[in-house]
């Protein structure tokens, strides 16, 4: 009888064992996911009016709510020379990297550091929005993305 008890009081606790797996698993690739996420190269320099004019609109609180979870955003001087963390060189280095020829640029990259988008020069608002929303992943559910026609 005790081994027929025995026997009951595991089948009880499967359930538990079972939840507490997915919930490992999904813990998992949630944070696989935070660490794939893309990141926007923002590449600017002092005194520029149209670089300032992009600050300014990835500055914005809903932009930066979009940006938040789904991308990071990454400013660089193309005259800095300080250690970008993120990169693991200079401005200057990233700029002579990515091939930068003029200010503002904007480059979408991938988990995997594949160059998704080059944007040279400034963008309207609108425009900038509809690009995160087709580019980043998990974006698209945010209040604000519109249904764009076409793909790209």
């Amino acid at each position: 009888m005790a081994r027929g008890l025995q026997s009951y009081v595991n089948m009880k606790r499967l359930p538990f064992i079972f939840i507490w797996v997915i919930s490992a698993l999904i813990f998992l690739t949630a944070s696989k996911v935070c660490a794939a996420e893309t990141r926007i190269l923002f590449f600017y320099q002092d005194g520029c009016h149209w670089c300032a004019q992009m600050d300014k609109i990835l500055r914005e609180p809903d932009m930066e709510r979009i940006l938040q979870g789904h991308a990071k955003l990454i400013r660089i001087n193309v005259r800095g020379r300080g250690q970008i963390n993120a990169l693991g060189q200079s401005g200057v280095g990233a700029t002579k990297e990515f091939k930068i020829y003029g200010t503002p640029t904007i480059i979408f990259m991938s988990a995997e550091n594949k160059v998704l988008l080059r944007i040279p020069g400034a963008l309207s608002r609108q425009d900038f929005w509809d690009l995160i929303c087709l580019y980043i992943p998990g974006a698209k559910l945010a209040k604000g993305c519109r249904e764009v026609v076409g793909t790209l």
